[in-house]
């Protein structure tokens, strides 16, 4: 258990927000417009985005794609390579996938889980900071401040930015300079292998939280506040 006061990492989809199938929803939803009588699953869709994007290689870096423009290009062929593949390559227009984009960086779209900002605000109380640090999109700071949550950190460190996608020990070293001398680091997420194990090779604590399946870490919480409890917030 921690002592005294320090800063908590904290991810952000799954953990402090929910939107479950985004990236194979936006995708039928282009499709849906495009060719109503298609027959593509959600499953099937699912399984189509679930590879080739900036986000399913974490062993590799992708500085160049550091840039709003340049990271949404690399999605955007992505999509383009998917609806090619279901035989749908028209539906890649240049308005599809802007609205693509707007559909994900929507605000309200995501769902805050209920115990956020009650965790949030234990705390602040009891001294200690908070951070996002995420595998996400370059624009993770604006959703953040769309969902009204902007207040509750200190910094948001998001792989679309940095360059690099948890669990690499770069996006967390990303993180590391937004850490006071002599606090104490936790990281609080819902994957055990890209949010906690990683961070618990250097020494830094960790607790998996919204987990479906008990036995997967060491250290598991239900909710944020249960975590906060395992942490001595």
């Amino acid at each position: 258990m921690a002592t005294g006061r320090g800063v908590l990492w904290w991810d952000f989809d799954g953990t402090l927000v929910s939107r479950p199938m985004m990236w194979a929803e936006v995708a039928l939803t282009l499709l849906e417009r495009h060719a109503p009588d298609h027959q593509v699953s959600s499953g099937t869709m699912a399984d189509l985005v679930s590879a080739g994007m900036p986000w399913h290689r974490p062993e590799c870096a992708h500085p160049e794609l550091a840039t709003p423009g340049a990271w949404w290009d690399a999605v955007n062929r992505r999509y383009a390579e998917i609806f090619a593949a279901i035989g749908h390559p028209s539906a890649a227009t240049a308005p599809a996938l802007d609205a693509l984009r707007e559909d994900i960086l929507d605000s309200s779209r995501y769902v805050v889980f209920a115990d956020v900002i009650p965790a949030l605000e234990r705390a602040r109380a009891a001294g200690w900071r908070s951070l996002i640090v995420s595998n996400h999109i370059p624009e993770l700071a604006e959703l953040v401040d769309g969902l009204d949550l902007t207040r509750h950190f200190a910094a948001i460190v998001s792989s679309g930015v940095v360059g690099y996608e948890k669990p690499h020990r770069r996006l967390f070293e990303a993180a590391l300079p937004h850490v006071r001398p002599g606090e104490t680091v936790w990281m609080i997420g819902d994957n055990p292998d890209a949010d906690c194990r990683p961070v618990c090779a250097p020494g830094m604590g960790a607790v998996l939280v919204r987990g479906v399946r008990a036995g997967q870490f060491e250290r598991e919480a239900t909710g944020l506040l249960e975590a906060l409890d395992l942490i001595g917030v």
